[in-house]
Formats: structure tokens, sequence, C-alpha cells
């Protein structure tokens, strides 16, 4: 009789100190890991949305057919802001899409949007995206190309 008293007495301080150290343990692992989570969370938002705007420049170009991409028919299609070129063969882009205003320097911090086409061979065309970002001091870049033939 006495020991079943004994067990319905409730808990112990013993076992009150474990619940509590328990619990802070818990509590400062995730508080330790949130940090990490939100800029892993945010490095793939950024790149996410480099890949989109790459993907959607890309698919836009690549409508325009063989004879159209060349820099003035970019330039009249709204898909590089000029025919000056920021380096050899490669024009600079801000708005992917008018509609949406899918733009870099919008969407990325310190974005910038590039648009290369090279022609390696006679009736093929070769087209670069690249998507650059500055994230925590550092320039990431998104790249992607396909080539374009004349059938």
């Amino acid at each position: 009789m006495k020991r079943e008293k004994r067990l319905n007495r409730g808990f112990s301080f013993i076992e009150m100190m474990l619940t509590v150290f328990l619990v802070t343990v818990c509590a400062g692992i995730v508080a330790t890991a949130m940090p990490t989570a939100t800029i892993g969370r945010q490095k793939s938002m950024y790149r996410n949305r480099a890949v989109a705007l790459a993907q959607k420049q890309m698919e836009a170009i690549k409508r325009l057919s063989y004879p159209n991409i060349t820099a003035n028919a970019l330039l009249t299609a709204s898909l590089i802001d000029s025919t000056t070129e920021v380096a050899t063969n490669t024009y600079s882009f801000t708005n992917v899409d008018s509609l949406v205003a899918d733009d870099a320097p919008r969407l990325l911090p310190s974005g910038a949007g590039r648009v290369t086409i090279e022609q390696p061979d006679i009736e093929l065309k070769r087209v670069i995206i690249r998507i650059t970002w500055s994230e925590n001091g550092q320039t990431k870049t998104y790249e992607i190309g396909t080539l374009v033939a004349n059938l």
C-alpha cells in the first residue's frame, strides 16, 4: 500500500530539472540553427531567381529563330538594353519580361544580366545567358547556353 502512494505522488525535483535541461538544450539547438537556415534559404532564393531569369531570357531569344539572333533584332524585341557591347559580342539586359517586370537589378542584389552571341560555325550561333549578383560580398554567377542552327 505504501508503495502505491509513493508512485502516484508526482514528479521529483530531479525529474523536473532534467526536463528543464532537455528543453533548454533543444531550444538552444533550434536557436543556433535558425541563422544558418535563413542564410541557406536566402542563397537558394537568389539562385532560383537567377535560374528563372536566365531561362526566361533564353526561351525568349530562342523564339526569335536563327536569322533574328542579332543585336539589332534583340534590341527591337526588347531583349537587350542597347546594341552597345559591354564585352566582345556581349550585351546587357535588365528586363526579361516587360509584362511582369522580371529584372535582375530588382530581384537580385547588384544583379546584372548579359547575353553573349557567338558564331562558332557557319549557320550556327551560340547564345550564352549570364546572370550575376552579389551575395555576402562575393559575386555569384549563373550561366546557361545553347546552340541555334539555321535549319
